[in-house]
């Protein structure tokens, strides 16, 4: 089915898989290079659908209980397409992350109906909160 999509259409249907709980790895090639940028312990280079999934995902889902992805807005041109994300949710300790909408960048790259590459440029403090449990200062 998604190799007849448009790379804007596969970047859709993967945040639509990731929300509804359906997996969403089906819609990586099997190489598929995930880039977390920042300066957080998950920040790094994660290269195949195995490591993607054993170290981004299971260590997420030890200390996430919900998460949702909004696609805010998309833009591309060929293989590459730049989103803007909102991720929120809730930590299994019961708090809420995110709650006021702070917008991330993500790169993808698409081929042959497949996201080949992510680049992700979390909010890094937001990773913190979410992941580790950090406080900080309010924003003024």
């Amino acid at each position: 089915m998604s190799a007849a999509l448009q790379p804007k259409e596969v970047v859709r249907e993967f945040v639509a898989r990731m929300n509804s709980g359906e997996p969403p790895w089906s819609m990586l090639a099997e190489a598929a290079v995930v880039t977390v940028n920042g300066t957080t312990p998950l920040s790094g280079r994660y290269t195949g659908v195995e490591m993607v999934r054993g170290i981004l995902v299971d260590t997420a889902r030890n200390v996430i209980e919900t998460l949702v992805v909004g696609v805010d807005e998309l833009i591309g041109m060929g293989t590459r397409v730049a989103a803007l994300l909102k991720v929120s949710g809730r930590s299994r300790a019961g708090v809420a992350f995110n709650a006021e909408g702070r917008i991330c960048g993500c790169v993808f790259g698409v081929r042959d109906g497949l996201i080949d590459e992510v680049i992700l440029y979390p909010d890094t403090s937001l990773v913190e909160i979410a992941l580790y449990q950090r406080r900080y200062v309010p924003d003024a």
